[in-house]
């Protein structure tokens, strides 16, 4: 019923359209409109063509429907529903003009031939096919940026499936190299094993808070990053120097993705000697629009295998979340990540 007074509502308006068409025509053929809006033949001719050759439309798209199912031929089906009007309009046109004089205004079926003049069809069947074509055109119009939506939300979904992915990485990753250091602990110092498990709870507690986040603030993880590195100077002691500087001014509005700093610290620690004759330097500052971390180059000699999910996991985090790239840069003397600063 609702699409049925659609329909309705829709000839009627097509119809006043036409009508007004037909009044311009009268008035400057003319140069006055003495007749009633109502009552007049045009008046009433103007009406039936709006909703006759709307419906004469509607039944254009369903003959095209059955020739031409498939709607993404574009091309053919303007130039089917083209031709059906060409033929079909001049008909519909003809059986309401002979209507109104035959049945209406009492004129002979001789009479109405002889004096029909024939080339008025032509300016109402180009009205019908441009109006048809506004709605093809429309419907189109639809279906590409239905189809565009669609691949966005494909790509989105994508884009939110491997996001998750990446998060996901961030704790088996950071519990794989917080038992190796534990272990090691255990065997060296049982009471600094205790206090290292307990600081580990709540580093640990920060990451489930944080990790299903797309942004966090610089500020949140630089305060994590003193924790972790305060955790590490359990075991390590002297053997780790940190210090950060220039990083004051990055208030809450400057953002990155989460746990950044703890991926990029645990590598300094996985992939590099820390005794006190040859400390560990780590860096964190800003360089323009980048958040730096530094560390002096000393790699071990027999390394654990690194399972390269940090680097990769951040940069792939920036990507999916931002479109920036992070930099690194490897010296014979440092190693250097240079995170972008996004703005909230």
């Amino acid at each position: 019923m609702k699409t049925f007074l659609i329909s309705i509502l829709t000839a009627v308006l097509i119809s006043l359209a036409i009508y007004s068409i037909i009044a311009i025509i009268v008035l400057f053929s003319t140069g006055s409109l003495e007749m009633s809006f109502i009552t007049a033949p045009e008046s009433v001719a103007g009406i039936a063509y709006g909703i006759c050759l709307y419906l004469t439309g509607k039944a254009s798209g369903k003959i095209l429907n059955f020739i031409i199912p498939d709607k993404s031929r574009a091309v053919q089906r303007v130039i089917g529903y083209i031709l059906l009007t060409c033929i079909l309009a001049p008909i519909v046109i003809f059986c309401i003009n002979v209507t109104i004089s035959v049945l209406w205004q009492g004129n002979s079926l001789d009479y109405f031939l002889k004096n029909e003049y024939w080339f008025s069809y032509i300016p109402i069947t180009i009205i019908s096919i441009f109006i048809g074509l506004g709605f093809y055109g429309f419907y189109y119009y639809k279906v590409h940026k239905n189809k565009q939506i669609a691949q966005q939300k494909m790509i989105a979904g994508e884009a939110t499936a491997q996001l998750e992915s990446l998060k996901n990485q961030i704790d088996p990753h950071f519990l794989f190299n917080s038992l190796n250091v534990l272990i090691g602990l255990i065997e060296e110092d049982q009471k600094n094993a205790i206090t290292y498990t307990k600081s580990l709870s709540k580093i640990y507690r920060y990451i489930l808070e944080h990790k299903d986040k797309e942004y966090v603030s610089i500020q949140q993880e630089l305060e994590f990053a003193n924790n972790y590195i305060s955790l590490l100077q359990i075991r390590f002691e002297d053997a780790i120097i940190y210090k950060k500087s220039k990083v004051e001014d990055l208030d809450d509005s400057y953002s990155t993705v989460p746990l950044a700093l703890q991926l990029l610290l645990e590598n300094c620690i996985q992939h590099n000697k820390a005794t006190e004759e040859s400390p560990l330097k780590i860096d964190i500052y800003r360089e323009n629009d980048f958040l730096v971390v530094e560390n002096n180059l000393q790699e071990k000699e027999n390394k654990t295998p690194s399972t390269k999910v940090g680097l990769r996991n951040i940069r792939e985090r920036y990507q999916l979340t931002s479109k920036k790239e992070i930099e690194v840069i490897k010296t014979m003397e440092k190693f250097v990540v240079k995170l972008p600063i996004l703005h909230a």
